[in-house]
């Protein structure tokens, strides 16, 4: 039977040092979640790739198809890439703290667990196939400042695009990874406190705008509380245009979505809609933008 996985770039990241979550452990290095795929079958995991633009993730090496002449190699987490590509669906995949991968042979490895960057095995055919450049990730530290006695209550901060949301971890809510090319001239910030129990859009939302240069050279910003504002969604106005990870949807697809619990959404005003869609579009009524989970 072909093994489905291969690895290209393992990375020596320490799992004692991340926090166990449910369903894997959590990341400081990179503020991810670390999958546990070590009882999932290659199904469940290629579902899981197909849903996600970046998984990490722990597996079994002899699940993992193994290049010929693959032995010793100096690896850099920060070399790897984080996409999803036609031919190859990354998954990245961290060592375990008990393997060195730089000292040993992958191949004397058994069936010990291995977490580094993988990719779903190309076909005998696409040997040659000419793999795209990583992806250089960002992580911004968000350091809040305002009025301390009227301070907004946030969860979690959020980063808006067309195509995808990038979300911080409430253990680590004013950290956020994203791709350095998915970092925009002028970026669309949203600050979210505890989900509202009627599902209302913007309900304990504040969003904000952020301008490019304002995040340093060490990836902070300085983010004055203060300017966010709540975005109030009017449910009585049906005449939006509804869009899902950057596609246009009907209304009546977005009503599917949304019973079937699938998507999160926001109600973008016109400024904030022409900002993350440009002005090809009529948004006098506003956008209603949502992301798979």
């Amino acid at each position: 039977m072909k093994k489905e996985f291969q690895i290209k770039e393992p990375c020596s990241v320490a799992r004692e040092n991340m926090q166990e979550i449910p369903g894997g452990s959590f990341c400081d290095h990179c503020s991810k979640k670390v999958y546990d795929l070590a009882n999932k079958t290659d199904d469940e995991i290629k579902i899981l790739l197909q849903t996600n633009s970046s998984v990490c993730g722990r597996i079994q090496a002899d699940r993992l198809s193994i290049p010929e002449g693959k032995t010793e190699t100096p690896y850099n987490f920060f070399q790897l890439p984080f996409r999803t590509i036609a031919s190859g669906i990354f998954l990245s995949i961290l060592f375990t703290s008990n393997l060195n991968a730089q000292k040993k042979k992958i191949d004397t490895l058994g069936v010990a667990e291995i977490q580094g960057m993988i990719w779903v095995s190309p076909k005998s055919e696409d040997e040659n196939y000419d793999y795209p450049e990583p992806v250089i990730m960002r992580k911004l530290e968000v350091k809040p400042s305002g009025d301390a006695g009227n301070l907004i209550q946030y969860q979690s901060v959020v980063i808006l695009t067309p195509y995808k949301r990038f979300k911080s971890e409430q253990a680590f809510k004013n950290y956020i990874n994203i791709p350095a090319d998915n970092v925009r001239m002028s970026n669309i910030f949203v600050f979210e406190g505890t989900p509202p129990q009627n599902g209302e859009l913007n309900t304990n939302k504040y969003f904000l705008f952020v301008n490019k240069r304002h995040i340093k050279e060490d990836n902070t910003l300085n983010l004055n509380l203060d300017q966010a504002k709540g975005l109030p969604f009017n449910p009585k106005n049906k005449d939006f245009i509804y869009f899902l990870d950057g596609e246009e949807i009907t209304r009546k697809e977005f009503e599917q979505y949304e019973k079937e619990n699938k998507i999160d959404s926001y109600f973008l005003p016109e400024i904030y809609a022409e900002e993350l869609f440009g002005t090809e579009y009529y948004f006098e009524n506003g956008a209603i933008v949502s992301y798979r989970r």
